[in-house]
């Protein structure tokens, strides 16, 4: 029944070859376009995400302080300090807001390899993480082994070592030592800035930063992923609930600003709006320029039911129901679509594939316009989606005129 079907397609389009050819253009053209133009939307998501790293993200910072009043018998002028304790509370007060909780120790410290030396912030971090998307251009970042294990290992910034190892490329950096304020630390991983940071930092894993550098245990501040936030109302709301909590954890005043508070979630909205804006703005253009494809198909299969006519009038005689005339225009329709819509598919990801490889980004880039502007699966398949629907708009309009024709009328047509 299905090679019946095809073959019959494959007649009715063998007839009209440049007359489909011409039409399904307009169809391969608008599925290229659409294609290319959401590639192009994620690339510049991606570049401003890259560019503005950690500042792209919905979190928010807390930096500890001091209080500035008297109360229930603390002196005036009392230094809050973050620890373990402060990091459990804020997660089991905030379950729905509040994912992982990071700490952050930070010093500035000499690093010095013989007689060369820089002044860095020496970070303390948790497994994997770097400060504002960094990213790695030799070696590795701080596993969880030499969290456990509180290894005296250092991610250094790319631009440090020239000062540090003059002449040496990042590679040939790995495995040596520097010492960091007179600790012996080694390098493990060179890692290259986002968005002109200008300074010397340079990372060690969390565990042995505050062995070395804070034995109490206090964090210099605490960075919490945030969830479920959706506007600017609920976002300030939360920072007051944030405030009151950590007042009656460490029983202060709630009007102190003993905790700085520093939240992007406005940032984060106003950057996920306009990207939105342009994605539909994208999808929008594209579906426009899928409409004229969708008018020329139709006009297509209106042309087929006219010449066929005599055709469809035959097989009404010999008993065809009208369920099966209807599925048979509407099925060639959607073939047509489909067919030249694949082939505008290839095209438009070949494209992209093809600018992101030229466009990889180059380790002397502070500022990256177009990042990986390619489109993913659920693109490719909302893309398939909008062609099956494409091809029914085009093919109903004439099913429904083949289903109408009267027999009697069909065999007397020339």
């Amino acid at each position: 029944m299905l090679f019946d079907i095809l073959g019959e397609i494959y007649i009715s389009m063998s007839r009209n070859k440049l007359r489909i050819a011409l039409t399904g253009f307009s169809i391969a053209w608008g599925i290229f376009m659409l294609i290319v133009l959401l590639g192009a939307g994620n690339g510049l998501l991606n570049g401003m995400m890259s560019n503005f790293g950690s500042d792209a993200q919905n979190f928010m910072r807390l930096y500890p302080g001091t209080t500035d009043t008297e109360w229930h018998g603390w002196a005036k002028g009392r230094r809050i300090q973050f620890d373990d304790r402060t990091a459990e509370f804020l997660q089991q007060t905030f379950p729905d807001h509040i994912g992982a909780v990071t700490p952050k120790v930070y010093d500035s410290k000499v690093i010095a390899c013989g007689n060369e030396y820089v002044s860095s912030d020496v970070n303390g971090v948790a497994a994997g993480l770097l400060d504002n998307g960094e990213r790695i251009v030799a070696g590795r970042r701080i596993n969880s082994s030499d969290i456990s294990g509180r290894r005296k290992v250092i991610l250094l910034k790319d631009q440090s070592l020239p000062s540090l190892f003059p002449g040496c490329e990042p590679e040939q950096v790995l495995g040596r030592w520097v010492n960091v304020a007179g600790i012996p630390f080694q390098v493990v991983g060179i890692y290259h800035p986002r968005g002109g940071d200008s300074g010397h930092k340079s990372y060690i894993p969390l565990s042995t930063s505050i062995a070395l550098f804070s034995p109490d245990g206090h964090y210099d501040r605490l960075e919490l992923e945030l969830h479920r936030l959706h506007s600017k109302e609920e976002n300030e709301a939360f920072n007051k609930e944030v405030r009151a909590a950590l007042a009656r954890l460490y029983d202060y005043n709630p009007e102190d600003h003993a905790v700085w508070i520093w939240n992007n979630h406005e940032n984060y909205l106003q950057t996920r709006s306009i990207f939105t804006a342009i994605q539909s703005f994208i999808w929008i253009i594209g579906l426009a320029t899928l409409i004229a494809g969708i008018a020329g198909i139709s006009n297509i299969m209106m042309i087929t039911v006219r010449e066929r006519t005599r055709e469809i009038g035959i097989r009404k005689a010999l008993g065809a129901s009208p369920r099966s005339i209807l599925w048979l225009v509407l099925l060639e329709a959607v073939f047509i679509t489909m067919l030249f819509g694949y082939i505008g598919m290839f095209l438009g990801i070949a494209l992209t594939q093809g600018i992101d490889a030229l466009m990889a980004p180059s380790d002397d880039k502070q500022f990256t316009m177009f990042l990986h502007p390619t489109v993913g699966l659920g693109i490719v398949m909302a893309a398939n989606l909008v062609m099956i629907i494409a091809g029914i708009i085009a093919g109903y309009i004439p099913a429904k005129r083949a289903v109408s024709i009267k027999p009697v009328e069909a065999l007397a047509a020339q």
